[in-house]
């Protein structure tokens, strides 16, 4: 990808935290230091991620699905809460064509 800016934030989800439906606020990288998290899509795709894991998430301007999901569903798995690093990406998200990392 090429250099743009970024803010870089820290967050600690508290053990058994599950958000509400939501899409990221601009294409971002979501990298967990400690503890476990998940990330469910709008299809149904479920998976958990830890330490030496990375995520990418660009999914701004979802349309709600029948079930009156958008964006993601995300939360902690298991007994420690989970601490991210989240590198916010100050860029305008892919739109109605393939994902720039593909």
């Amino acid at each position: 990808m090429k250099q743009s800016d970024a803010t870089i934030t820290f967050t600690v989800l508290p053990v058994e935290w599950v958000g509400d439906w939501h899409e990221n606020p601009k294409p971002q990288w979501i990298i967990p230091l400690s503890g476990r998290w998940f990330v469910e899509t709008m299809d149904g795709q479920r998976v958990e991620m830890g330490p030496g894991d990375i995520s990418f998430g660009e999914d701004q301007n979802t349309k709600i699905d029948a079930q009156g999901h958008k964006g993601h569903l995300s939360g902690t798995v298991g007994n420690i809460p989970a601490v991210l690093v989240m590198v916010q990406l100050a860029e305008n998200p892919t739109r109605e064509q393939a994902c720039r990392l593909s």
